[in-house]
């Protein structure tokens, strides 16, 4: 692209459109550069024969990070640019820290949630469970009513029958005699 004359904002405009980051464009940069001053920042036009080195593709993981190295030799313009493109590599660092700390911010606030609904839940098991021990506590102090309640009348019932018994036998028995007196007798 040097060869053609564009100048490095605009390699880096058109890598960019093409899909390229930050990262990869200063790395293939620099690569050239140590090659022989093809695209540094700063450098002069490759020479005659000299391919452009192209940028890493999007499959293989980035080199690391070049080592520190002196000011290139472009003067002003080209410290400007290289800061350019340190500030466009630490941006888009920056955004995509901030992509995946929004990402598990999400993720938090879902689990939050779920465990707020857990939470609920449980309570709601719990009530329910009290409720229902109150209801068979109550339910079993109303039987022992009922089976107290049952065995005063038996008592009562008994008391009557003991007082009315003897008489109803005697009874029985005066009809008895009175029956045998009044049937005919046998020959």
């Amino acid at each position: 692209m040097q060869q053609q004359g564009m100048s490095q904002n605009q390699i880096v405009d058109q890598l960019k459109a093409k899909g390229y980051n930050s990262s990869q464009i200063f790395d293939a940069m620099n690569q050239a550069a140590a090659k022989g001053g093809v695209g540094a920042p700063g450098a002069g036009p490759a020479p005659a024969g000299a391919p452009p080195a192209p940028p890493h593709g999007g499959a293989a993981p980035p080199p690391p990070p070049p080592a520190p190295a002196a000011a290139p030799a472009g003067g002003e313009a080209g410290g400007e640019r290289f800061e350019e493109i340190a500030e466009s590599i630490v941006e888009e660092k920056f955004n995509d820290f901030e992509e995946d700390f929004k990402k598990v911010k999400t993720k938090q606030d879902s689990n939050s949630e779920e465990i707020l609904k857990l939470q609920q839940a449980v309570t709601d098991l719990k009530s329910g469970m009290d409720n229902l021990h109150k209801a068979i506590v109550s339910k079993i102090g109303e039987y022992d009513q009922n089976l107290i309640s049952v065995g005063t009348e038996i008592k009562a019932m008994e008391k009557v029958f003991s007082k009315v018994l003897p008489t109803f036998t005697e009874n029985v028995n005066e009809l008895a005699r009175v029956t045998k007196k009044m049937s005919p007798k046998k020959k």
